[in-house]
């Protein structure tokens, strides 16, 4: 008798619909065995109604949600007050706390930013194993329109040099979401030469393809080529970037009433794209405002135009801007670095 009413208990459970609100699932005591257990990987947020830093999250919660949800990677939510034990259960002691759960057992707490950016991130880390196999046409057409970088590797065979070279890259990349298909008819449809791997951008051209060059080293370069956009904006996380690197970038430093430069920038964007780094600082913005102290430029002086070595330290000043003197002065600075790193060896 005790077994059938356990069968009977699971059946009820398994049938059911998991309420949902804005991507999350809403867990309870009927139900929150049941979802860790169907899903690979669940985050949980643990909250209480009258937590003001519970309300602030709800928003940033869904929405990274909406970027991470998957078959096998889902957001929840449970409210504490209400469901005391699991709260007590799992060692919740302030709201709100995000656990991640992995095949029903706690993995671990957390710990980051409450930003979109940074939850998505760590999810995307924390839950991606490598390139998976598309299912579908509409999967990968759905994948390549993504709002951030994605790439797929289109192939014959799973045994080929080409794939197990992109398959090592995902997995030593696991941040960068990544499918594969042997399915020549999903290539066609998808415009996508066979073998290839094609990187799916939100800004530029919107994809680039490598077609003859599959070593690990050179899928790296060309990722991280590609990982952002070809004219940048100087923010945080392309600051860290530039000053953590290793390549020369070209700086234009302006504000809203000397941005008439951009257009010559742009002007000369497609003779230097490939050379170095290119990048806007609105001296509007904290951001800009600090690059334009450090380069120790007055206000009174913009637009100037700006080379820079992260390695060196070293830059040079262009306040003439026009579409030939910004092609020849990135140039003549290349020139100058690559004479002053002979010289030192």
């Amino acid at each position: 008798m005790k077994y059938l009413l356990t069968l009977l208990f699971f059946s009820l459970v398994l049938g059911q619909q998991v309420p949902e609100e804005d991507g999350v699932l809403i867990l309870s005591d009927q139900n929150f065995e049941y979802v860790l257990r169907k899903y690979e990987f669940v985050l949980v947020d643990f909250y209480a109604e009258w937590c003001g830093h519970c309300h602030h999250l709800a928003p940033i919660f869904a929405s990274s949600a909406r970027q991470v949800r998957s078959q096998n990677v889902q957001f929840a939510k449970i409210n504490c007050p209400q469901y005391e034990h699991l709260c007590r259960k799992y060692q919740v002691t302030g709201f709100p706390t995000l656990k991640l759960f992995a095949d029903g057992q706690l993995l671990m707490e957390y710990q980051g930013d409450r930003t979109e950016k940074a939850i998505v991130d760590w999810m995307r880390k924390k839950t991606n194993k490598g390139s998976v196999e598309a299912k579908s046409l509409d999967q990968l057409k759905r994948f390549s329109e993504s709002p951030n970088l994605v790439m797929v590797f289109f192939g014959e065979q799973k045994e080929s040099y080409e794939f197990m070279q992109y398959y090592q890259f995902s997995q030593k990349n696991k941040h960068i979401p990544a499918l594969h298909t042997f399915n020549q008819n999903f290539a066609n449809e998808m415009r996508a030469q066979v073998p290839s791997i094609v990187i799916y951008k939100p800004y530029d051209e919107r994809k680039a393809a490598i077609f003859d060059n599959f070593e690990i080293s050179y899928i790296e370069q060309f990722v991280k080529k590609h990982s952002y956009p070809v004219l940048m904006n100087f923010d945080i996380s392309t600051a860290k970037r530039i000053f953590k690197g290793d390549q020369p970038t070209l700086f234009l430093v302006q504000n809203s009433q000397t941005n008439q430069a951009e257009k010559h920038l742009r002007l000369a964007l497609s003779k230097i794209k490939d050379q170095i780094l290119i990048c806007i600082a609105n001296t509007d913005n904290k951001y800009g405002l600090r690059l334009m102290q450090y380069f120790g430029i007055q206000n009174d002086y913009l637009p100037q135009i700006v080379a820079f070595n992260p390695i060196s330290d070293s830059f040079n000043l262009l306040s003439e801007i026009t579409k030939d003197g910004i092609i020849n002065f990135t140039q003549s600075f290349l020139g100058l670095q690559q004479r002053s790193q002979k010289s030192d060896l």
